[in-house]
């Protein structure tokens, strides 16, 4: 293969395909990779990526739990769970981080820049759009996924509202560091905890990812550590800011959809089952694994019948981190080829998904092509930096170069590590990538 065609081969992989939908791009999505292979996945078996199991049951009771008693119960066993007075129920994490934006912005009305790492999920511009304010990128490092600390700190000025530190696939990254630039700066530090609900700092176990800043957010969407496809959480350390949340809050409309959720619910308990998942990963336009740049997206109070389901499943939780952490343990002591770089702790942690990266390009592509044909339930995460996405370019008139976003983009593989992965699953894995390794 001459290096023009490889370059060529590799690019069908990577570049992001955008419908010609006026409001939402796809931008990622394991569903988009699988469409672009030639090769066919087996049938009756394909892992998800995350996620866990939810009994069919608490479909059936989102029929009956729809009362405000009901949400308020599940809300305030969440609070005591997480420890924090302030914390606000929502439609999404996006929601979330919008309603914080929001609230904060009345306190620094002179401040309109939110900085956001050049790599990470495009829902975060998003809400920063949303809120009215200014999405400002920073580069990522390569060790944790967080920033590169040189880059955020020339980022930072007397417009900066806030900065969003993102604990990407559960991976937790240096709060502290960032928070001392941004008190440095008079800046506000947010954690994007959505895929980190119940983790916590590897040394400091009693601190949760999220609450360490000065507000941070959590989504229970599809693949989170909690999947019930509705709902964000918003924790504000803050008082005064929680005080306006509250009174922004109030002005939501209630989302009333209870019976429509409790049927997609009881639809996405069905077919996670691996024997059964590949059915809805054959509708492309169901678009599983992707996420969807929407600039303008609902922000409402989240569902009381999701919030009965979000309170009986916090019970399962830490069973479930604790398969994650061993799950994600295994990968770290197996997968020891030189061409994979490991991404965070390498200790038994309970990642969301298991970050890998594989810098040859092309390896990679063979890799995640093979273990995404034979229903691995391996993702290539984000496929480029945010600048580069279409219907984001504009917005940031960025067209600086992210070297290190690129460099993940190019090289993330995330592999499962949630409850439904047993031990024939992660040898499967090992021998796809050492059989594809061994033959390049």
């Amino acid at each position: 293969m001459t290096g023009a065609s490889s370059s060529r081969s590799c690019r069908l992989f990577c570049d992001i395909r955008v419908p010609d939908e006026p409001q939402a791009a796809i931008v990622t999505g394991n569903a988009l990779l699988s469409r672009s292979s030639s090769l066919k996945k087996p049938l009756f078996y394909s892992l998800p990526p995350a996620g866990h199991k939810i009994p069919l049951r608490l479909s059936l009771g989102c029929f009956g739990n729809r009362s405000q008693e009901h949400c308020e119960r599940a809300i305030e066993g969440i609070t005591r769970y997480l420890g924090i007075r302030n914390v606000f129920y929502l439609s999404s994490g996006r929601a979330a981080l919008w309603l914080y934006l929001k609230a904060l912005s009345v306190f620094r009305r002179e401040r309109n820049e939110v900085i956001v790492p050049a790599y990470t999920c495009p829902s975060v511009v998003s809400a920063v759009l949303k809120a009215g304010l200014t999405p400002v990128l920073c580069d990522n490092n390569l060790e944790d996924l967080g920033y590169d600390l040189q880059a955020l700190e020339s980022k930072l000025g007397h417009k900066t509202l806030a900065a969003i530190v993102v604990h990407l696939y559960g991976v937790p990254v240096d709060v502290a560091a960032v928070q001392e630039l941004c008190r440095n700066h008079g800046a506000s530090l947010v954690e994007d905890a959505a895929q980190a609900f119940g983790n916590s700092f590897p040394d400091e176990q009693d601190v949760k990812l999220g609450l360490k800043g000065d507000a941070g957010f959590y989504s229970f969407g599809r693949g989170k550590p909690i999947s019930i496809l509705h709902g964000g959480l918003l924790a504000v350390a803050s008082d005064e800011v929680g005080h306006e949340a509250r009174r922004i809050m109030r002005e939501l409309n209630a989302n009333t959809a209870n019976v429509r959720y409790g049927l997609s619910l009881g639809t996405y308990a069905l077919f996670s089952n691996p024997r059964l998942y590949w059915i809805p990963q054959m509708i492309p336009f169901l678009n599983l694994g992707g996420t969807v740049f929407e600039p303008e997206f609902a922000t409402s109070r989240g569902l009381h019948a999701a919030a009965a389901v979000l309170g009986t499943m916090l019970s399962g939780l830490e069973k479930e981190k604790e398969i994650r952490g061993m799950n994600a343990k295994w990968y770290a002591d197996n997968l020891t080829a030189g061409c994979i770089r490991h991404i965070g702790s390498r200790g038994e942690y309970p990642y969301l998904r298991y970050p890998l990266m594989i810098v040859d390009t092309c390896l990679r592509m063979r890799i995640l092509e093979k273990l995404i044909a034979e229903g691995s339930g391996a993702t290539g995460s984000y496929p480029t930096p945010l600048n580069e996405l279409p219907k984001l370019r504009e917005v940031l008139a960025d067209d600086r170069e992210y070297e290190n976003a690129k460099k993940i983009a190019a090289s993330i593989v995330t592999l499962p590590v949630h409850s439904g992965v047993d031990v024939t699953d992660r040898e499967n894995i090992k021998r796809i990538i050492q059989q594809v390794i061994h033959a390049n």
